[in-house]
């Protein structure tokens, strides 16, 4: 007996029915293609070398959308190269085969890459782009883009002193023979001045770079140790190629003299507050002046967080019955500031 069509679309319906696969909860949406791709690389940067170049990036801990990354596994590192002479650094760049760079882990926060490429050559711009692999269909967007002209680095300026004067350091040194790489030097150098004090981990570079070889340093830092270091720069078809760094010195500041104690005039009550006023000191290097005042109890305030430009100062604060005790110290423009003496005491009664 032949089955109606109605009958037909039911037992289809019943068999589908059957057949679906049981699910508990909701279904999420499916993804889209490229959305789980580890996130663009953003920090691409480069350091010539007097072997070639050292590029490093930070490893991605996280995916395109924002989720957590969980593996990594390798890098694909894309290099062009282009002449100087009659090269187009404006066109799109031809990448060759990229090098594979592998990793193969859950990257870490903070993780950084190195890759040291020693294959350049003089007479070249050099373009890198990086991109990061997580598996056959996710691969990330390609990094930010750095490109230079290659070319040996200077070697180290030689016989770099210092002489410690009143009013600062004065330094002088003399250009590096060559290139690292035995070449003879050729072209104009720039030179970058570095300076640690005896209480500093880190090098600070000091204002712009100098076309002589010579710096003072205006410092006034009484009885403290400076050390000097001398970074030669050369500049090759607008790329900035930093040298080898002079033998550190270090010298003993002198001070610009030693401070006298400003005068302090008047301490008074009245209804703002107690007013303290000092006498200024003929000096062009005094930043301010310091006001402390000492309490019953023999503990020193220092009232103002920064030094006082002007001869006076009022206490506002709500002192409680007793003996209170203020004096002024001057303080210079040095780097630290050295602080005078004290001046002489003068008390107030607060009844």
């Amino acid at each position: 007996m032949t089955k109606s069509p109605f009958k037909k679309l039911l037992c289809l319906a019943l068999l589908t029915l059957f057949l679906s696969p049981v699910s508990c909860g909701r279904k999420r949406s499916p993804v889209p293609p490229g959305t789980l791709r580890p996130e663009r690389i953003k920090d691409l940067s480069y350091t010539i070398t007097a072997k070639g170049v050292i590029l490093s990036w930070s490893v991605p801990v996280r995916n395109h959308d924002g989720s957590p990354l969980t593996r990594v596994k390798e890098f694909r590192l894309y290099k062009a190269d282009v002449p100087i002479d009659g090269g187009c650094l404006e066109c799109p760049p031809r990448y060759g085969e990229p090098v594979k760079i592998k990793l193969d882990s859950r990257p870490k926060p903070g993780q950084k890459i190195q890759y040291e490429d020693t294959t350049l050559k003089e007479g070249f711009y050099y373009i890198y782009q990086v991109r990061t692999v997580k598996g056959l269909l996710n691969v990330s967007d390609l990094s930010n883009k750095i490109s230079f002209a290659w070319h040996s680095p200077p070697d180290a300026p030689l016989n770099l002193s210092g002489e410690a004067l009143e009013d600062g350091i004065r330094l002088s040194w003399l250009p590096p023979e060559g290139f690292q790489d035995g070449s003879p030097l050729k072209g104009k150098l720039k030179y970058r001045v570095q300076r640690r004090f005896d209480d500093e981990k880190d090098w600070t570079t000091l204002r712009h770079m100098v076309k002589k070889t010579e710096y003072f340093d205006h410092i006034r830092r009484t009885y403290r140790y400076a050390e000097y270091k001398v970074i030669p720069v050369f500049f090759f078809h607008d790329t900035e190629i930093p040298g080898k760094a002079s033998r550190p010195i270090l010298v003993r500041a002198k001070g610009f003299g030693s401070l006298s104690a400003p005068m302090l005039l008047r301490v008074e009550k009245t209804g703002t507050g107690i007013i303290i006023s000092w006498r200024k000191l003929k000096r062009h290097d005094i930043s301010g002046y310091n006001i402390y005042r000492k309490d019953q109890t023999g503990i020193i305030f220092r009232l103002n967080n920064s030094p006082v430009k002007s001869d006076r100062f009022i206490d506002v604060t709500r002192l409680k019955k007793g003996q209170y005790r203020y004096f002024v110290t001057a303080v210079d423009d040095s780097y630290p500031p050295n602080e005078s003496p004290p001046s002489r005491i003068i008390s107030i009664k607060i009844r």
